[in-house]
């Protein structure tokens, strides 16, 4: 007898919702307290907490969630194609797939620190290496001698700028209403002061006793850093649901039924 599975998409979405954001205030509450605040005396226990650490549960969610969020995005890509008709629609299809895959492409980057990473390495390469005067001149040279924060903004922000301009451009048209590409809309301002906080943050080891932040809360520089750590990780993970169930509801919308058969196929 096949097995049925019934879902209200308004109903589904809405408790998907709720119950990621309870998750990420969960994750900020033990970051802060259990971590930060040292309620918790065993030094590994905190680690596993600290937003900040890239073995973290906040780390894991994070990732998980852009994974999902992709994968998402390729049913969608998938329920496209099953429409096709004609080269409009393949065209749909391979954006819808692209934007998929750039979702994925964040989840696995969130987990091992792609970006950062590969930063670090074009700094110590281009810049820091003995004859890196030499080879690294003119626009390039100058952007770095004049750039403030980390070097992965300087080398990625330019591509992820573009893709986010694209993505814009192209849910304008697809999403199935308005309503969902505010939201959507709502999702990359939450991810674009996620990435301010992290410019700031990287300026320089002093950034908020300079701007009288920590004067102003009384408290030491090192707290408002790592709450702004907090803040910015927090940002970024309710950016990544508001895509989640932007997607899902027009995932939803593109067809009234979804059913998946699985058979064995005879030898």
């Amino acid at each position: 007898m096949p097995v049925k599975i019934s879902l209200n998409p308004k109903s589904f979405t809405r408790r998907v919702f709720w119950s990621l954001l309870g998750f990420e205030l969960v994750i900020v509450f033990l970051d802060i307290f259990i971590n930060h605040y040292k309620w918790s005396s065993i030094s590994t226990i905190r680690g596993m907490l600290n937003i900040t650490r890239e073995d973290s549960l906040s780390n894991w969610f994070s990732s998980i969630q852009a994974v999902t969020v992709g994968t998402v995005v390729w049913l969608t890509a998938i329920g496209v194609r099953r429409q096709m008709k004609g080269g409009n629609y393949i065209r749909k299809f391979y954006c819808w797939a692209g934007i998929g895959t750039f979702f994925i492409y964040l989840g696995i980057d969130d987990a091992i620190k792609f970006h950062e990473r590969i930063g670090t390495a074009f700094k110590v390469v281009f810049f820091e290496s003995d004859d890196s005067s030499e080879s690294v001149t003119g626009v390039i040279g100058s952007a770095y001698d004049f750039f403030p924060s980390y070097t992965w903004q300087l080398v990625f922000g330019p591509i992820f700028i573009s893709i986010g301009i694209f993505i814009i451009w192209f849910l304008w048209q697809e999403l199935s209403s308005r309503k969902l590409w505010y939201w959507f809309l709502g999702g990359i301002s939450l991810y674009a002061v996620a990435v301010g906080l992290d410019f700031v943050e990287g300026i320089d080891g002093e950034t908020y006793e300079k701007m009288g932040i920590a004067g102003f809360f009384s408290t030491y520089e090192y707290r408002i850093r790592h709450m702004s750590k907090t803040l910015e990780e927090f940002l970024e993970m309710l950016g990544t649901t508001t895509f989640l169930i932007i997607f899902s509801k027009n995932l939803f919308r593109l067809s009234p039924e979804w059913k998946i058969n699985i058979f064995d196929k005879p030898f």
